[in-house]
């Protein structure tokens, strides 16, 4: 509660604002950086809003995609940099400086593994997304939740509770959910645009990355590589390429599913998902990552595929215990 005063009276008195969220932004970054610029502009604050790189084709129908910038093209200072769905400051990757054109940080978070960067930390790890802890903030600052600011809350908490089948979904999950469906948002057209469509470059990078899938011990563990050259061939983008571990992880039998992602020369991107009852999180963990228990990512340089296989084989195998 103290800190919501904190945030209360800094929305109250600053003027100025940066929102961002962590690199390769997924859908609860962009729907609660997204959420948040909807809800400064609406109480007249100066704001501008940050990704890394392009923002993935799938958000552009949020208000305020088409806003989003490159750190590049940052003010020289701001009086409140909002760092939202974050665990670590690094993860902020080329936005990074914006911390430097701030006067004052304020984290919003739902990683257990949150390192309280801010100078006013509101960090939940019970909440199933960062959206679902801005529906309750907003509230509590007395703030009437929009249609553009409920169809931004709505994109991260389906985002993060995978279409509301993963265990993060809870009674307040859906009660919440149901509140932001009273503000006539369009849920099916935003659901079909999060997990069905796809396009045709998209299915040819699938087909090239699942070419790759092998399975390890007992069929408990199943990886999958993509590089630069299967973006290429296909004509997929980056983006494109974000929910394909997931397509490991749900085989029948396998409890870990791993994609091993080339970002540059010996530079990889590691997205590891559980089914039941991995911490992949600790994994992660281990390399400068983190995340969630069924849901964590960390980049692996210097090393081979081969390598980075290896090591972590190793890591899983030891979690997975006396079960194979």
């Amino acid at each position: 509660m103290i800190d919501i005063e904190r945030l209360k009276l800094v929305i109250e008195t600053k003027n100025t604002f940066a929102v961002v969220s962590h690199t390769s932004p997924d859908g609860d970054s962009m729907g609660s950086i997204l959420s948040f610029y909807n809800f400064l502009i609406e109480k007249g604050k100066r704001v501008d809003v940050f990704v890394e790189g392009q923002v993935p084709r799938k958000y552009l129908y949020l208000n305020g995609a088409n806003e989003i910038k490159n750190v590049d093209l940052a003010q020289e200072s701001y009086d409140c940099l909002i760092v939202l769905d974050c665990g670590d400051l690094d993860r902020l990757g080329e936005c990074m400086p914006l911390t430097e054109k701030c006067d004052l940080i304020i984290n919003i978070d739902h990683h257990i593994t949150n390192t309280r960067f801010g100078n006013i930390n509101i960090v939940d790890s019970n909440a199933s997304s960062v959206g679902e802890m801005l529906y309750d903030i907003y509230l509590q600052l007395g703030h009437n939740i929009s249609k553009n600011i409920a169809e931004c809350l709505y994109t991260s908490i389906v985002s993060d509770t995978g279409g509301f089948k993963f265990s993060n979904t809870t009674s307040k999950t859906m009660n919440i959910v149901s509140k932001l469906l009273e503000k006539d948002i369009d849920f099916t057209s935003i659901y079909y645009r999060l997990f069905d469509q796809k396009t045709l470059n998209g299915i040819k990078l699938t087909s090239l990355v699942v070419s790759t899938l092998r399975t390890y011990l007992n069929g408990k563990v199943a990886i999958m590589n993509l590089t630069k050259e299967m973006l290429e061939l296909s004509g997929a983008t980056e983006d494109e390429a974000g929910e394909l571990v997931n397509i490991a992880r749900d085989i029948e039998n396998v409890e870990v599913g791993v994609l091993i992602k080339e970002i540059d020369k010996n530079v990889y991107k590691i997205s590891l998902r559980s089914k039941d009852y991995v911490d992949v999180k600790d994994i992660a963990l281990k390399y400068g990552g983190g995340g969630h228990v069924k849901a964590a990512g960390c980049t692996i340089k210097d090393k081979t595929i081969e390598q980075i296989e290896t090591i972590l084989l190793k890591d899983i195998e030891k979690s997975l215990g006396e079960v194979i």
